[in-house]
């Protein structure tokens, strides 16, 4: 393995990427995308899946060990188990962020490639709020996907995304959920990205989501910090509760993280606005791999302190939308 480290001016080191495959979700949900969608990619827009493999042998040999699929929602692009096998063998640990509609198919693969994890999104444990929040009626699939997956001792999580007012009064019911089948449920604050989005209505901090939980189970107990983006917690004495201040950003000081987005953005942080453009460096014949490569450091280098200072330089009239940028 090499050497190399990815290290940016305040001494953290990059190790964990995140690679968009896809901004195309079969979803809709309220606080991620309108209705109607958004104006999606074309094709010839976004990294092949060549282009993708090429560029993380990059990443592997700056030191990068872990890499986790998303989206939009990663099984929606054609072939994914054709780049899933090609990264299961760059990679030690390829983890990735479903909403599990369209798992079914996929679970043998997942098991032969020993998946590292799946973070499941799922924002309701109802059938018809389920269907309120993502506009489509695919609770009972996305349910008995996460059973087998379980069964089959694939490692999962849950993510849950809180609204005030719209699921929060599920909270609970998520945690005992998590209890039961023995998996980590995390509850991620809701961004408010844009000034229309309604986030900023249902917003419900870190804070609030903790003294929520521990009314029901004061035995929840909060671990210290390991570096990852969410505060662990136990509930009796069982690490089974994750809350990831998305927008408060507490850990932005220990944030191991960069993203590759489908159209071949390096981003350094989730409200980077912009970043290396890595599609039109790997499509010129005159750019050599180690070109990539100082790109990438050079990009990782200027990584800024918090996202807070990013979210400061963000044109605030340029919609930005979850599904663009890989969550």
């Amino acid at each position: 393995m090499s050497h190399m480290k990815l290290i940016d001016r305040h001494n953290r080191i990059a190790k964990y990427l995140r690679i968009g495959v896809t901004d195309r979700c079969n979803l809709r949900c309220r606080y991620c995308m309108p209705e109607e969608g958004i104006d999606f990619a074309h094709r010839n827009d976004i990294l092949s899946y060549e282009e993708i493999i090429r560029i993380s042998k990059l990443f592997s040999k700056l030191g990068v060990e872990k890499v986790r699929l998303t989206g939009g929602e990663p099984f929606v692009r054609k072939d994914i188990d054709i780049l899933l096998s090609s990264l299961s063998t760059l990679f030690d640990k390829v983890h990735i962020t479903t909403n599990a509609t369209l798992l079914s198919g996929y679970i043998d693969l997942l098991k032969n490639i020993n998946v590292s994890g799946l973070n499941i999104s799922i924002d309701s444990l109802d059938r018809d709020r389920f269907f309120m929040i993502t506009r489509r009626d695919s609770f009972d699939v996305v349910m008995n996907n996460i059973l087998k997956c379980i069964e089959l001792k694939i490692p999962v999580k849950l993510n849950m995304v809180v609204m005030k007012g719209v699921n929060d009064m599920e909270v609970i019911d998520f945690v005992k959920f998590g209890l039961h089948h023995n998996v980590e449920v995390r509850f991620i604050e809701a961004m408010p990205f844009n000034d229309d989005d309604g986030n900023r209505d249902v917003y419900m901090s870190a804070a609030e989501i903790s003294q929520l939980i521990a009314t029901t189970f004061p035995s929840l107990h909060k671990l210290i910090a390991d570096g990852s983006s969410s505060d662990k917690y136990t509930i009796h004495g069982r690490p089974i509760v994750g809350i990831i201040p998305a927008y408060s950003r507490s850990l932005c000081g220990s944030c191991d993280r960069i993203r590759l987005t489908p159209q071949g953005e390096f981003l350094t942080c989730l409200y980077a606005q912009s970043g290396t453009n890595l599609l039109t460096m790997v499509r010129d014949v005159n750019v050599s791999d180690t070109d990539i490569q100082q790109a990438i450091m050079d990009s990782v280098l200027q990584k800024k302190k918090s996202g807070f200072e990013e979210e400061a330089l963000i044109n605030k009239n340029a919609f930005r939308s979850m599904t663009t940028i890989g969550g």
